[in-house]
């Protein structure tokens, strides 16, 4: 018993890591679309990221990033999944940086800088949701 639990135990870290390879190998792509820029992102806003799943949500959607300067340009590689439908999104997509925050222009996500972290905001809900850096 303890090695079939080891077994699945490896196989389901092994498919974890093999789907953020995957997003590391795109960052390496020409992007396809680029951030618009009002004012420079704070540093903390660039890299990877990934929201730590909320725990008053049973499926929480999951959403991830990684904001990238390409030359003189910012890119976002975007993923997230709605948690009841299981709908993916995942590729460069349009982004406005402002200082501080990044604002998704596909949906209604807000990543904000905010005591020494980067935090994910929904529709402008009160509640603001740690990120993880990858």
């Amino acid at each position: 018993m303890a090695r079939v639990c080891m077994a699945a135990l490896l196989v389901f870290l092994l498919a974890g890591c093999a789907g953020n390879i995957a997003n590391k190998a795109a960052l390496g792509t020409e992007p396809t679309v680029y951030a618009k820029v009002l004012k420079e992102p704070d540093p903390l806003l660039l890299g990877c990221y990934l929201r730590s799943r909320p725990s008053e949500f049973n499926r929480p959607n999951s959403y991830q990033y990684c904001l990238v300067k390409k030359g003189d340009r910012y890119a976002v590689y975007y993923k997230w999944r709605d948690g009841k439908t299981m709908e993916q999104h995942e590729g460069w997509m349009p982004f406005t940086i402002n200082g501080d925050r990044m604002i998704s222009d596909t949906e209604p996500s807000t990543y904000l800088v905010k005591d020494g972290g980067v935090w994910h905001n929904y529709g402008g809900r009160s509640m603001l949701s740690r990120m993880v850096r990858e």
